[in-house]
């Protein structure tokens, strides 16, 4: 049986495979959300956990993610009145 997480990763693998924009919010070092539309190209490891890299070469952390592609991040989903209107 799958964790959330590894849910989450897998949706994030078939992200890659389709190479399709979409929308991601995340949120900074400094609490900030943030959103883009962008392509996920990779899925690496680090030393403080798996990141996504963007094909503008930009990595961020899968621990910083919020919604991607419309889907919420595991303990993320207190964001859903949030970014109800900016989806």
């Amino acid at each position: 049986m799958l964790t959330l997480e590894e849910a989450y990763t897998d949706m994030l693998r078939s992200l890659i495979g389709l190479r399709k924009y979409v929308k991601i919010f995340y949120s900074t070092e400094l609490h900030e959300l943030l959103s883009l539309t962008s392509i996920i190209t990779d899925l690496v490891p680090g030393p403080d956990g798996d990141s996504i890299v963007l094909v503008s070469g930009e990595v961020i952390p899968i621990a910083r993610l919020v919604n991607v592609d419309g889907v919420y991040a595991p303990g993320q989903e207190d964001y859903t009145d949030c970014l109800v209107c900016r989806i």
